[in-house]
This record gives C-alpha cells, structure tokens and sequence, in this order.
C-alpha cells in the first residue's frame, strides 16, 4: 500500500512538472511594476492559450499558433499620456522562437535576417514603433503608439527589462 502512495505521489510531482507554464509565469516576465515611472494600465492584461490567444489576436491568431506560439500574455503600461503594449509568447522551444524572430524580420523589413547572434530588432513606421525578441523560449514584442526618439527609447528599455527577467 505504501508502494501505491509514493507511485501516486510521484505522478502528481511528474505530471505537474510537465504542465505548460502558467499566466503567472508569463506574468512573472512581465509584472505589474517593470520599468520605474511606468505603471500597468488597469484591465489590460490578456492571457490565452492555444486557440484561446484569440483574446489578443482579433485575426491571423493561426499565425501564432502555428509557429509555435503555446500561450501569451498582452499588458500595457503608461506614462502620462504615452503608451507600450508588451506581449509575452511562450513558444514550443527556443528553435521555434528564432525561427518565429526570423519571420517577423524578413515580413517587417522585406530583407533576410542577419545569420549571426540575431535576436532582437525594432521597427518604427505607420505611426508605431515595434520590438520583436528571441529569448530563449520566450518570444517578446513590445509597441508604442509613436515613432519619435522618445518612443523608440521606451521600447528599447521595456525589450531589455523583459529580456533580463525571462
């Protein structure tokens, strides 16, 4: 009977760790409070997973899932009257991650991504400016509703602090 309880023990403990990440850990990566001076606009936080990341992706949410995306987090924080949306994906590995940056890249920029230590570019146009990372399993896209100088800083700043937490 004993033998019973330690199988059944380690199947719960095996299982669980087998279990996806959770909207805590997307959340971990992308807290309430991630950059100073910058606060976490209230009811904007999205999570889906599997097809349900429809909640964040009105349409082409097949995009997504067929690239690897497994589940993914939408905030977004201000400052005063500026905005930046972040997005947390998490892929099926950390391959489907570069191969989904690589993607974006060649469909932003109309060009082939660099082969080498490439993981991270930005984009400005259309009145937006927009980040996309690979890293690790995680892929990260952060948007703010301008394209100045100041806006470009902000994105770079929100990109850098979700990489480091990731």
């Amino acid at each position: 009977m004993t033998r019973l309880y330690v199988v059944a023990a380690l199947l719960v403990v095996f299982s669980a760790s087998a279990l996806p990440a959770a909207q805590s850990d997307l959340q971990r990566i992308a807290p309430d409070q991630l950059l100073k001076g910058w606060t976490l606009v209230k009811d904007t936080t999205l999570y889906g997973k599997g097809d349900g990341i429809t909640s964040i992706y009105n349409g082409g949410y097949q995009l997504y899932t067929k690239a690897g995306v497994q589940e993914a987090l939408r905030r977004m924080y201000g400052q005063k009257d500026r905005y930046v949306e972040v997005t947390v994906h998490r892929m099926a590995s950390a391959s489907a991650a570069s191969k989904f940056l690589s993607s974006r890249y060649r469909t932003e920029t109309a060009k082939t991504p660099p082969a080498k230590g490439f993981r991270r570019f930005t984009v400005s146009e259309s009145g937006s400016t927009m980040a996309y990372s690979a890293s690790g399993k995680w892929f990260l896209t952060v948007m703010t509703y301008g394209t100045t100088a100041e806006d470009k800083k902000a994105v770079a700043a929100f990109v850098t602090a979700l990489e480091k937490r990731k």
